[in-house]
């Protein structure tokens, strides 16, 4: 979101302030979405060093307080976190009619505009890095509400992904603390958040990042679809043993129980299990139900074959921490 895509210069006087204070000077204008504004700076002294702040402007209406309330969050999430994958803050301050604070300038732009180029080997490698970036946010209970792709920065030089802009983000006393708000953006919102009067954030953040690995696999905006639907029908035409299509199928699953968590999701896509990925997958799900296993070609009629798979669930198992139960459907 906060790149340098050119835009018309239009900054007001108030905003020359902070450039003064942090000893920069305005280069342009990335972003003007009232009462937001994000613009590029670069160091008086050095001008190879760029950074960019990212204002909130203060009006003393009901809008204020949302603005207030949205900063707030952001900074708070900011401040705590350093994590490789996880966009940082350089300094932040208050200002008389606003607030601001400044960040990294990732030149390279959003995921967004990488999408028409992307290949295999790049989207497999940003979703671990995203995994790893959201694994990180979840265990300090940092639910981030609003991935995306546009929310989705790639840096210049290691052309990596880093999780940006925690606006809507939520610090929640544990891992289950439901939550009660809809957040986020129009096709990446999980269904739950329609439908129930209480959910988890963590899962909404993992039905999202689906959504966000769908743009990757597929090399498409999923504002260019017109239901959520139109989504879930594409990955049904993915081969039902690829990654892509277990990946897709598991985090834009309607139940979030049946969604992997970040560890989990992580463990599948990590090489040296010697149990096959198929297999992987459904063992660490919470629950394995033999209609799935089928569905993956798996037979576990009392066999010695499904002895040795049922061993390979066990180990498994164990070294996740995952509790494994097999049930009839």
């Amino acid at each position: 979101m906060y790149h340098s895509k050119k835009k018309k210069d239009g900054l007001l006087s108030y905003q020359i302030d902070a450039c003064h204070v942090y000893g920069f000077e305005v280069e342009k204008l990335l972003q003007d979405n009232h009462p937001i504004k994000v613009f590029q700076v670069r160091s008086k002294q050095d001008h190879n060093v760029k950074k960019v702040i990212k204002t909130y402007f203060k009006d003393n209406t009901d809008v204020d307080q949302i603005t207030t309330r949205q900063f707030m969050a952001e900074i708070s999430v900011l401040t705590k976190i350093h994590h490789p994958y996880v966009m940082g803050m350089d300094t932040m301050g208050i200002f008389p009619g606003y607030f601001a604070y400044v960040m990294p300038l990732y030149e390279t732009g959003t995921l967004t505009e990488a999408l028409p180029t992307m290949n295999q080997e790049k989207r497999d490698e940003y979703l671990v890095q995203l995994c790893a970036g959201l694994k990180f946010l979840h265990r300090h209970n940092i639910a981030h509400r609003d991935v995306k792709t546009d929310n989705v920065l790639i840096t210049a030089k290691e052309k990596r992904v880093v999780i940006a802009d925690f606006g809507l983000s939520e610090i929640l006393p544990t891992i289950d603390t439901p939550v009660s708000t809809i957040k986020g953006t129009h096709m990446y919102i999980s269904p739950e958040q329609f439908i129930q009067k209480e959910f988890n954030a963590f899962k909404c953040d993992m039905y999202a990042l689906g959504v966000v690995y769908w743009c990757m696999v597929f090399k498409l905006n999923v504002f260019d679809l017109k239901s959520t639907e139109q989504m879930k029908e594409s990955v049904n035409t993915l081969c039902d043993t690829s990654i892509d299509w277990l990946v897709l199928t598991n985090l834009l699953d309607p139940s979030p129980v049946d969604r992997l968590t970040c560890y989990n999701l992580l463990c599948v896509l990590e090489d040296g299990i010697f149990v096959p990925l198929p297999l992987r997958l459904a063992i660490l799900s919470s629950t394995i139900k033999l209609k799935t296993l089928k569905v993956l070609g798996l037979d576990l009629d009392l066999n010695p074959d499904s002895e040795q798979q049922l061993h390979h669930i066990l180990v498994i198992s164990k070294q996740t921490g995952v509790k494994i139960s097999l049930c009839h459907e």
